[in-house]
This record gives structure tokens, C-alpha cells and sequence, in this order.
């Protein structure tokens, strides 16, 4: 009759361990009570079959309640490595993507912009090199993903194909006169841009994309045009 009774409270102290951790909802804790209760259940049982003088149960009993009670990190609540990362190599790009951020990022291994990050061009610049690179579809397809995750649809066409600022720009200039709205857009300003913002802006993609720098005569006109059509409206 006491056995049973021990039987009984232990079941019961398990359970309410189990409860408590359950309702906590942490992985660890829920884990940690869960080899507890068996430790406890497992012990109860077999100390049940010795005190009764059934001594062949006892055995194998004892000897899993001592399983769990020393290996602990076969019952841990593992975690997701931090910092996890793939890398991706083309002949034009060495992509990276962080699992835990989603963030990508790649290095330029050749051409005008060999030895620069993806992330430090500007978006005139990612125009440029994607027509450098635009042959090779493995790094076509990395830096339209990389676009999409920057620029959103916002870089991109109605058939989803990226377009550089060349190409951009000469689709608005068919439409007419350019625009204030254009003009920031070319110079890579908002519309609160000053003055001085904007002759600024100028001479740093002037010093990018005229034609003695591997320019465009198309390019440095339009620049001329924006920095035009802001400063005299």
C-alpha cells in the first residue's frame, strides 16, 4: 500500500514539474522538466519493484533513469547557429547572403568596378556594370537579386527586367522636356536638395561618367540638362 502511494505523489510532483514548464513555453525549461520527470518516474518504478521483490524489473529501470540523468545535452534545447552564411562565386561576383538577415551583398572581380561591393555602388553605377557584366547570366541573375533587395520593384520594368540609368533616361527624355522630377532623379537628389547640393551632385558624376572617365557622351549631357532644369527653375 505505501508503495503505491509513493507511486502516486511521485507521478503527481512529475506532472506538476511537466505543467509548470509547459506553460512557461520555453524550449529549455519545457526540455530540462520533461528528463527530469522521467528521472523521477523511472526511479519511482523501479524502487516500486524492488520494495514489492520484483528485483528483475529494477535493473533496466535504474539504469535509463541514470541515462538521463547524465546526458544532458542529448535533451538541450539546440538553437540555429548565428552568423550562417552562403557564398556564391561567378566570374563577374563573390555574393554573400546572411541566413539570419536576409542581407546580401557581393564583391566585383573584375571590370571598371573590380574590388568594390555591390552595396557601395550607386544606382548609376549598378547600371553601368550591369551592362559590363550583362552576358553572364549566373551574375545577371545574383545582381538582379541584389537590386530587388535594395531597390524594390522601383529599379525594375514592368517586364521585370532590370534596367541601368542610361536606359532610364533615355525612356523619360522620349517623353518630352525633363523634368524637376527627372533632374533629381538623374543627379541622384531629393527634392529638398539646395543649390550648392545640386552643383555639387554634378561635378561628382560628371568626374564619374564623362566620357574621358569610360563615360558616355549621352550620360554627361543628361547631367548637364538636370543640373540645368533645377538651377534655373
Amino acid at each position: 500500500m505505501l508503495a503505491y502511494f509513493i507511486i502516486g505523489v511521485s507521478l503527481l510532483l512529475a506532472l506538476m514539474v511537466g505543467s509548470q514548464a509547459i506553460a512557461t513555453a520555453d524550449p529549455k525549461k519545457l526540455i530540462k522538466a520533461l528528463r527530469i520527470s522521467a528521472v523521477i518516474i523511472l526511479s519511482v518504478l523501479a524502487g516500486f519493484f524492488i520494495l514489492t521483490g520484483r528485483f528483475a524489473y529494477a535493473p533496466p529501470l535504474i539504469v535509463a533513469a541514470l541515462f538521463f540523468m547524465r546526458n544532458k545535452s542529448l535533451f538541450s534545447a539546440r538553437q540555429p547557429s548565428a552568423g550562417q552564411k552562403s557564398d556564391v562565386e561567378t566570374d563577374w561576383l563573390q555574393a554573400t547572403l546572411n541566413h539570419d538577415s536576409g542581407e546580401m551583398d557581393a564583391t566585383i572581380l573584375q571590370g571598371r568596378f573590380e574590388g568594390r561591393q555591390l552595396s557601395t555602388l550607386s544606382r548609376m553605377e549598378i547600371g553601368e556594370f550591369q551592362q559590363e557584366c550583362i552576358a553572364d547570366e549566373q551574375t545577371m541573375a545574383i545582381l538582379e537579386s541584389f537590386i530587388s533587395r535594395k531597390f524594390g520593384e522601383d529599379f525594375t520594368t514592368e517586364s521585370g527586367e532590370s534596367k541601368s540609368k542610361e536606359e532610364r533616361t533615355r525612356a523619360a527624355s522620349n517623353d518630352g522636356p525633363m523634368t524637376r522630377q527627372e533632374a533629381f532623379e538623374i543627379l541622384e537628389l531629393d527634392s529638398k536638395a539646395s543649390a550648392s547640393d545640386i552643383k555639387a551632385a554634378h561635378r561628382r558624376l560628371m568626374k564619374k561618367f564623362h566620357p574621358d572617365h569610360n563615360g558616355s557622351d549621352y550620360m554627361a549631357a543628361k547631367l548637364n540638362e538636370a543640373k540645368d532644369v533645377l538651377l534655373k527653375s
